[in-house]
């Protein structure tokens, strides 16, 4: 067995299952049968079968198996030493065999017979036998022959050779539920998922196996988290289809139709190549139901869209074609039952919120459509002439917009343009321009148009509302010098002397002006002078505090904004209400009050979702609170918000916010221990960066991005970025961000073997320190390190000597630097590698306190020099007190 061979089986053992782990086995494979050294062939066939079986390629499993099984039937003796990895791949085979309806029934009996003479001959429990009978039984639609297999499988005696104790009772909720045990299948799992779960497919199959026991027992909130928990292990694995299907079904039935959409259109490219027949039967029924509930174009891998309906015709009729040749082997009809069921499935419950945002949004929808229209308030008989002009106003003041436009209309066909007078037709301008008021250059045409009317007629004060309005027009425009000149005296003048029921609405147009252009000062003190005013209506209060929030931001009053935005929270009008709610999650985030931010974002989100044109909105809520539900430590939650808000910020315009939520995706990422996507979006982010991103912020980026290597054990590529991350720190004059940098790449070249490296990178850094004030903690803390980094070098070369040493100069440095944590590191190297009394070793211990994280470490030290000494009464009773 060379050591090449060896290196190859290691290396495709650490590999993720999937095809390149399969790949690299196939490689060994060949190469230990070329080599003819049998017993690393036979081992390394028995672990390609399990990468096929778990990396979605089952029915390759089966000619390297049916190998193993002659050679070992050859000489059974010449592999004993593989007997439980072969007796555990053998378990593999009937449930393959299943999955493919060309095999006839006859061979997974023959294997599943061969399976029991095998167990009986080793002398293992009948356990994993019994379930492997029950689960072609439980396939083929035999209830009896499954109940009788399910009842010995359960009383049998578990061994080594049993499914996992999270795998055996996933499949034993599988049967409970579909015989309609459902709370006998709750109970069954409740200690399985409280306990340690170890196996690669597990909780998540558990938890994919729970959903519907779950929703019939009311469970729903447990439901909720399974789904969203077990779908994100399980969407990034391979072979999951049947899974996949599970989740849809789930989603169809809670009412999320939408979201199980979007299960389908990520997955429906795995139908192109499925792990089996059964899997894609499952699968396309499941998307079947889902697309039979929508009327959505849906996009598909390699065709132009299509109507959901057809598509849902095409899976439903590909499907069934599935479950007649999987009837046809079986001789029963049980697929096609099983088929239709799920393409006739009636809801679970109408509706599962998946998230507190989705809730509240529904809850606010369901409130809206209950709500009764008010009654009509009756304004008397209905005016003439110019009479509807004076309602109009009257209406519009009193926010009935809807009745004052029908009352412009009316006052229009009534009177004919022949019988206006020019004051009518200046007011009827005005009303054109409200009514048009989102159509910027209408209302503006109207306005300058009424301006020369009531110039004419000495109608001063109509027309200085008019050049207050065209002036707020003119400022959303961005022109702002232009619209100060027009509104910024008219404005001052009507606050002072129009009706005091229209001043308000005056003065809010004045403080959004001058906040625009840029006088805050000025701004903050007219929206303050509003709110304070026992005259303002309470919408323009709520106004006046969303806008005055905005301005204390401003000034970093943080605590006067958020009291601000509460203000704002109380306008009647739902979008301004959602922004006034996220004011306020985004400062209460900047408090360090996550968890008052989040019930404020998810309100904010609640309110706007659906809204028209207030996409980028929703996202911006969505960024900042999967940044509170980061930090209050939900990073589940905060890696599906940020996901939710990435999707809409898509576009080249809004790449600053697309930066900051791949940076919130790469922190929750990596505190779900989702490590490949966390260093994806840390590559998008870099990818995204524009030409003049900082060089700070790149390197500490390219940092980032190793560190995810160097957790993912990619240490070679981790070298090179770590490098790429000290030449930006380099630009940026950053001397201790750029030694760092060049010390984590020689720690990477530790791990990855490339010894002779780590000098040269640590030569590089000795200059630049150098050049510091030594006294600088940060520099005696490089410093330091780098001569632990040599210390580790000689220790992992066998250089005793020159460890110790290093180990000298390091523990100086952090002593004076007071580093009290890699002092003591460095004490205990020296202590254990460069003495041979116990001296040094018994200082450190008696200064540490009990329960130190080095106090374990420390006293075992110290026990073994004492019995190295021959002092082993002392070292019993140092044992004692240490594990007491």
């Amino acid at each position: 067995m060379s050591d090449d061979l060896l290196e190859r089986l290691h290396r495709a053992e650490s590999t993720p299952y999937g095809k390149a782990r399969s790949a690299l086995l196939e490689d060994v494979v060949r190469r230990a049968d070329a080599g003819e050294d049998e017993d690393l062939a036979f081992y390394a066939r028995l672990q390609l079968v399990t990468a096929y079986v778990m990396g979605g390629e089952p029915r390759k499993s089966l000619v390297p198996f049916a190998r193993c099984v002659a050679d070992w039937d050859a000489d059974p003796g010449k592999y004993q030493q593989h007997s439980h990895t072969f007796h555990w791949c053998f378990k593999y085979a009937p449930s393959t065999l299943t999955r493919f309806p060309e095999v006839p029934l006859a061979q997974t009996y023959g294997v599943l017979d061969d399976m029991e003479r095998r167990w009986r001959v080793g002398g293992h429990s009948m356990h994993a036998v019994h379930q492997h009978r029950w689960l072609v039984a439980n396939h083929i639609g035999d209830a009896d022959a499954a109940a009788e297999h399910f009842r010995l499988w359960s009383t049998a005696p578990r061994d080594d050779l049993s499914d996992c104790v999270g795998c055996d009772p996933t499949s034993k909720v599988r049967h409970l539920t579909r015989i309609g045990q459902t709370a006998e299948a709750v109970a069954l799992a409740v200690g399985v998922l409280d306990g340690q779960l170890t196996c690669n497919e597990q909780p998540q199959q558990m938890l994919t196996a729970l959903l519907p026991a779950y929703v019939a027992e009311g469970m729903y909130s447990e439901a909720v988290d399974a789904h969203r928990r077990a779908y994100r292990i399980q969407r990034a694995e391979p072979g999951e289809l049947g899974s996949y299907a599970d989740h849809i079904v789930f989603l169809a039935r809670t009412g999320n139709e939408t979201r199980a959409v979007e299960l389908v259109e990520r997955h429906l490219g795995d139908l192109e190549d499925p792990p089996s027949p059964l899997a894609e039967l499952e699968f396309a029924a499941a998307a079947s139901l889902a697309l039979s509930k929508v009327d959505l174009m849906i996009r598909q891998p390699k065709a132009d869209d299509a109507p959901s309906a057809q598509l849902a015709e095409d899976l439903a009729a590909r499907a069934l074609e599935l479950a007649a040749r999987f009837d046809d082997r079986n001789g029963t009809g049980f697929r096609t039952e099983m088929v239709r069921a799920t393409l006739t499935a009636e809801p679970w419950i109408d509706y599962l919120p998946l998230s507190e945002t989705a809730r509240r949004t529904h809850a606010r929808r369901q409130a809206v459509q209950q709500t009764q229209e008010p009654a009509a308030v009756s304004d008397g008989p209905a005016p003439t002439g110019s009479g509807w002009l004076d309602r109009a106003e009257e209406h519009w003041q009193n926010d009935r917009r809807d009745e004052a436009v029908a009352d412009w209309q009316a006052f229009e066909q009534e009177v004919p343009e022949a019988g206006r007078s020019k004051l009518d037709q200046a007011r009827l301008l005005d009303g054109r321009g409200l009514a048009s008021k989102d159509e910027h250059e209408v209302a503006l045409e109207s306005w300058r148009e009424a301006l020369g009317l009531y110039a004419e007629l000495g109608e001063e004060v109509r027309l200085l509302r008019d050049r207050g309005r065209i002036s707020r027009i003119l400022c959303e425009q961005g022109q702002i010098e232009e619209a100060l000149a027009t509104g910024e005296e008219p404005l001052r003048w009507l606050i002072a002397n129009d009706e005091p029921r229209r001043r308000g609405g005056w003065q809010y147009s004045l403080a959004a002006m001058l906040a625009e252009a840029g006088r805050a000062e000025e701004a903050l003190t007219e929206a303050t002078a509003l709110r304070a005013s026992a005259d303002t209506e309470d919408e323009l209060k709520a106004g006046a505090g969303i806008l005055q929030c905005s301005l204390f931001l401003q000034f970093e009053r943080l605590e006067d904004a958020e009291e601000a935005a509460g203000a704002g929270t109380a306008t009647k009008h739902e979008l301004p209400r959602s922004y006034a709610f996220r004011q306020r999650g985004w400062i209460r985030n900047a408090l360090d009050r996550p968890a008052e931010a989040v019930d404020d974002l998810e309100e904010a989100i609640a309110l706007a979702a659906g809204t028209p044109d207030a996409e980028i909105h929703v996202a911006i809520c969505r960024l900042e609170l999967a940044r509170a539900y980061l930090l209050t430590g939900r990073p589940l939650e905060s890696a599906e918000t940020a996901e939710e808000a990435l999707a809409a910020v898509g576009a080249p315009e809004l790449a600053s916010i697309r930066i900051d939520v791949r940076g919130v995706l790469v922190d929750a990422y990596r505190a779900l221990g989702e490590l490949e996507p966390a260093l994806a979006q840390v590559r998008a982010l870099l990818a995204d960066a524009p030409e003049e991103a900082h060089p700070h912020w790149l390197g500490m980026t390219r940092q980032d991005e190793g560190l995810l290597l160097e957790r993912l054990d990619r240490d070679k590529e981790a070298v090179d970025v770590f490098l790429a991350a000290a030449e930006h720190f380099e630009t940026a004059e950053m001397p201790i961000e750029y030694v760092q940098a060049v010390r984590l790449a020689a720690q990477s070249a530790r791990y990855s073997g490339d010894f002779d490296l780590i000098p040269q990178l640590l030569d590089r850094v000795r200059p630049v320190l150098d050049s510091l004030p030594s006294a600088d903690e940060t520099v005696l803390f490089q410093q330091a390190g780098v001569h632990w980094d040599l210390a580790m070098l000689a220790m992992q070369r066998g250089e005793i000597p020159a460890a110790v040493d290093y180990a000298r100069q390091a523990a100086e440095s952090y002593e004076r630097g007071g580093f009290e944590g890699q002092h003591l590191n460095a004490r205990l190297l020296i202590a254990e590698h460069g003495t041979t009394d116990d001296q040094m070793l018994q200082e450190i211990f008696a200064s540490l306190p009990t329960g130190h994280d080095q106090w374990h470490r420390a006293g075992y030290l110290l026990a073994d020099r004492l019995r190295g000494l021959d002092r082993p009464t002392e070292a019993e009773a140092l044992e004692a007190r240490l594990t007491s």
